[in-house]
Order: C-alpha cells, then sequence, then structure tokens
C-alpha cells in the first residue's frame, strides 16, 4: 500500500505532466518553414515518448488502485505560443523541460515507496535525454547559435 503523501505526489507529477508545454506544442502547430521539417518530425517523436511514458505512470497508478487525477485544460498562457515558429519554441521547451527534470527530481527524492520512486526515474532519464535532443536541435537553429 502506498502511503497518502505519496499517492497524492504521484497525481501532481501526473497532473503536472499531462499539461505540459510540451505536450501542448503537438497541438499547437509551430510554423515550420520545409527546411524544418525534421527538427519538426523529431519533437513530434519527443513528445509521443514523453505522451507514453506519462500515460505510463498512470497506468502504475491504476495498478496501486490510485485514482487518477483529474486533468484540468492546458493554461490559458500557452495560447500565446500557437503558430508561432520552432526556433522561437525551442528555447522555451528546453526551459521547460529543465524545470520539469528539477521538479521530478525533487519529487523522487520525497517519495517513500521504491516502486514509485522507479516509475518517476524512468521519466526522468526520458525527459533528460529528451533535453539533449532538444539543446540539439536548438543549435541547429540559425537564431540560437546567434544568441
Amino acid at each position: 500500500m502506498i502511503d497518502p503523501h505519496t499517492q497524492h505526489l504521484l497525481q501532481d507529477i501526473l497532473r503536472r505532466e499531462s499539461r505540459s508545454i510540451l505536450t501542448y506544442v503537438a497541438e499547437a502547430y509551430p510554423w515550420t518553414p520545409s527546411m524544418e521539417e525534421k527538427i519538426w518530425t523529431d519533437l513530434q517523436q519527443l513528445i509521443a515518448a514523453e505522451r507514453e511514458a506519462v500515460a505510463s505512470l498512470g497506468r502504475f497508478l491504476v495498478r496501486r488502485r490510485i485514482p487518477l487525477p483529474y486533468l484540468p485544460p492546458y493554461p490559458a498562457h500557452f495560447t500565446t505560443i500557437n503558430f508561432l515558429a520552432l526556433d522561437f519554441l525551442l528555447p522555451r521547451l528546453i526551459e521547460q523541460e529543465r524545470q520539469s527534470i528539477a521538479d521530478l527530481e525533487r519529487d523522487r527524492t520525497a517519495l517513500k515507496d521504491p516502486a514509485a520512486q522507479a516509475e518517476v526515474e524512468k521519466l526522468l532519464t526520458l525527459k533528460r535525454g529528451h533535453l539533449t535532443q532538444l539543446e540539439k536541435m536548438a543549435a541547429t537553429q540559425p537564431q540560437a547559435s546567434a544568441s
């Protein structure tokens, strides 16, 4: 049986990660010139992998009989990124991914259940790899190398 604090923390992680700016971007249709189509395709693969990792955390909660949290709509301020250029979005996605990793590292240390820690560690490992990939994508952008 998972203690109430751990249950609440896992629900918060699932809620937060389900409504990240990265997952929102998949539906925001960033402006992508033809020379950046590969980056957009790669970014969509990252998003799909993160969605699957979050779904896996949700399945862990269900297996442990922890109620899934209510998933609110995306924050209204996310709509300001709709249809923006990919080179403009990448630095923001990198910053958000760094913050998400820091939040997950903090949360993981607060979890008392080893299985819950392992689930969060899987998500952390994926996000660390994605951060590296996002940074590489941004490095190929002319604006990113100039700043």
